[in-house]
């Protein structure tokens, strides 16, 4: 639905009017209560809750917050965090990430201290 609103669409506003204006707030809730109706959905649901799951799925699927800010125009960190809401997965896949990291630096530090031994070795030997 939201690919052929772009194609269509000569305006900047996902909700617009024709004349390349936003939507009046209570004109979307008419429309939205309309559209709940036909589909017969909860009084519950809001179009809000797809902008919410929307941004939590890239959050969940490893998006930083940052990133998350720029998508949904937010000016403060604060609100993006909000939608960043890590599941034990990736909460276990940063620790392993970082384990990995900490091996890579571990084994390029004892690579370093070897080759530093070596160095004072061989500086010893020409001494």
């Amino acid at each position: 639905m939201l690919a052929s609103r772009k194609r269509d669409s000569r305006s900047q506003f996902v909700f617009a009017e024709k004349a390349d204006t936003p939507l009046l707030p209570s004109s979307l809730a008419h429309l939205h209560s309309e559209v709940r109706r036909k589909l017969k959905l909860p009084k519950e649901f809001l179009l809000y809750s797809l902008r919410h799951t929307a941004l939590t799925r890239l959050g969940e699927e490893g998006t930083d917050a940052f990133t998350i800010m720029r998508i949904a125009g937010h000016s403060s960190i604060v609100t993006s965090q909000r939608y960043v809401h890590p599941a034990a997965e990736a909460v276990g896949r940063a620790i392993a990430r970082l384990e990995s990291a900490n091996q890579q630096a571990e084994v390029l530090a004892q690579r370093t201290d070897t080759r530093t031994d070596t160095a004072q070795l061989v500086q010893t030997v020409n001494d």
